[in-house]
């Protein structure tokens, strides 16, 4: 009987699930659906009221969600690099290339005639100079020593060199037979070079001549450079220092003072050995002849008692003992202290 009624539940549980399966299903009622700029204006007034509430926004069911906005992971961004400061750096400058020409000389040395030497007056003398050929071409028989400005000392215009052949590097002297002018002084004679197609040149690349420098004075010929006063055994000493300018030997001395307080003249003769080397107390006049560019002392005892005195003395030197030959005459002042 048990088992009856339990057959007979189960067919109607049966029924009426099947019974539910065969009826119409229930449609709800759909919302019609928000444009999006409608679900935009909500969703901002929402959120509006939940931030002034201090509420945490919500999502609307059924409404489309907005998403969040990419958040990137940070990233470990390196610092700057350190900008130095920008440093003026200099500019290379152009540095052209020099040009050897090809003609062109340059002075070793006066192998004759230093410069300043002195001469007599029609002195005839060989000048001779030793060049460089410092250019790129080699000198040849046909190169010509030009006088350039100055005084010519006798010399023709163009001398025909006649030296062979100089190479480039190589040395060379080059010699004019000159004569000294008549009168005395100084005197300077400027040269050049001129090559076989008739290019005139000099030293180094200015074209700067090369030149011979001489004096001319008398055969005899000084100059008195000082004077001084010295004692010995209680006389008074006047010494005055002179140099040969002249072309000879001088070899003798006379002359004359004058009291420049009195006015009274004294001459003394000529002596053979006027000169000495000593500027001591008590020279001793030893020196027969002094050379030119030589210096020597002469020297004149004026006594004792003078002091205070003014003395003019009129020095005279000539090239042969007793005052013969050629002679020069010169004028200085002492005063006894």
């Amino acid at each position: 009987m048990m088992r009856q009624k339990i057959t007979l539940a189960a067919v109607i549980l049966l029924i009426v699930l099947l019974a539910g399966c065969n009826l119409p299903p229930s449609t709800p009622e759909q919302p019609e659906p928000l444009s999006a700029q409608t679900l935009a204006a909500q969703t901002i007034d929402a959120q509006r009221t939940q931030f002034a509430s201090g509420s945490q926004p919500t999502q609307d069911v059924g409404q489309s969600p907005i998403p969040p906005a990419d958040t990137l992971a940070p990233t470990n961004t390196s610092p700057p690099a350190a900008t130095l400061p920008p440093t003026n750096t200099p500019v290379p400058s152009f540095t052209p290339t020099k040009t050897i020409p090809c003609n062109r000389a340059g002075f070793v040395k006066d192998v004759t005639v230093p410069d300043g030497k002195i001469y007599a007056p029609g002195t005839t003398f060989t000048k001779t100079w030793r060049l460089r050929n410092t250019g790129t071409c080699s000198w040849n028989g046909n190169y010509d020593l030009v006088f350039d400005s100055g005084n010519k000392m006798g010399a023709a215009d163009v001398i025909d060199l006649t030296i062979g052949t100089v190479n480039p590097d190589d040395t060379v002297d080059i010699s004019v037979n000159l004569t000294a002018p008549s009168a005395s002084g100084d005197y300077r004679g400027d040269w050049l070079l001129r090559s076989d197609t008739n290019e005139v040149f000099g030293l180094g690349n200015s074209d700067e001549p090369f030149y011979v420098l001489i004096e001319v004075a008398k055969q005899a010929s000084f100059e008195i450079l000082s004077t001084n006063m010295y004692k010995c055994v209680g006389d008074d000493i006047a010494a005055f220092r002179v140099k040969n300018t002249g072309t000879d030997n001088l070899e003798s001395a006379g002359g004359s003072l004058k009291n420049l307080s009195t006015d009274v003249v004294n001459t003394f003769g000529f002596s053979n050995t006027p000169f000495t080397e000593n500027k001591d107390d008590c020279p001793i006049l030893t020196i027969s002849d002094i050379e030119p560019d030589d210096i020597y002392y002469l020297t004149y005892n004026l006594g004792s008692g003078s002091s205070g005195v003014k003395f003019r003395f009129e020095w005279k030197l000539c090239t042969q003992d007793g005052g013969g030959g050629d002679c020069d005459t010169q004028e200085a002042s002492v005063q006894v202290p």
